[in-house]
Formats: C-alpha cells, sequence, structure tokens
C-alpha cells in the first residue's frame, strides 16, 4: 500500500463538508452577479421586515457554519441592499436650504471637475454682496 502525502491527508482532513462548499460557492456568486438581481427583491431585503429577515438568516448562518460564513452571507446582503433604489427625498440638490440660489442655464461646457465626477448641477450658488 502507498502512503498518503502528510499535507494532502491534513487538506482532506480539515476540508468543509460539500454543503458549506456548495453554499459558500453559492453565495460567491450571488455576491459576483448582484447587479442583475431585481430591484423589487433588493427593495424588499432594503425594508425593515427584509433587513430583521437578513438578521436572522445572517445569525443562523453563524450558528451552523460558523462566522466565516456568516461575514460572507453579511456581505453578500450588505452588496445586494447596496443596489435597492433609493428615495428621491435624499438626493436632492445640495443647495435647496434656501438663500441666494438661482436656477441657471448652462453656458458654455461644463468644468473640468463636472465632467470628472459626472456631476450635472442644477443650481447654483451665488453670493450678492451689498456693497457691489
Amino acid at each position: 500500500m502507498s502512503q498518503v502525502n502528510p499535507h494532502i491527508h491534513y487538506i482532506l482532513s480539515n476540508i468543509d463538508s460539500p454543503i458549506m462548499l456548495f453554499y459558500g460557492f453559492t453565495l460567491l456568486l450571488l455576491i459576483v452577479y448582484s447587479s442583475s438581481i431585481p430591484s423589487e427583491y433588493r427593495t424588499f431585503l432594503d425594508s425593515l421586515l427584509g433587513r430583521i429577515f437578513s438578521i436572522g438568516i445572517i445569525y443562523g448562518v453563524i450558528q451552523l457554519y460558523g462566522w466565516v460564513y456568516g461575514l460572507l452571507t453579511a456581505f453578500a446582503f450588505l452588496i445586494i441592499i447596496s443596489g435597492a433604489p433609493r428615495n428621491n427625498y435624499f438626493s436632492n440638490e445640495g443647495f435647496e436650504g434656501g438663500g441666494t440660489i438661482s436656477s441657471k442655464e448652462s453656458i458654455g461646457n461644463r468644468w473640468f471637475v463636472e465632467k470628472v465626477l459626472g456631476e450635472l448641477p442644477l443650481k447654483i450658488e451665488s453670493y450678492k454682496s451689498n456693497g457691489s
């Protein structure tokens, strides 16, 4: 009989079960292709009920499979939630507070910073001094 290499024996004795490996592989696929998940599922996971459900699943995975798979599950949920459509209330222009803010049409080309950062400002704040 041939002897088994001690390194291979160590790897085979410490490898996870096929169910755990399949779960980890499925989570990796979910993370990589998270942008193709429909927005209805993302919106549900971003709601209060979805977040409670997510925390329960993460806790259960930690109890069953360990902290590595729990961390991977939490990362997958965070990636999915980060792509959820947001309410337009929080995405308003920063100069909605009032004062001397006026809407202006863009004249000429956009600034270099606006091109690089992909900004399309809706309003421009102008400071008017009383003495000038």
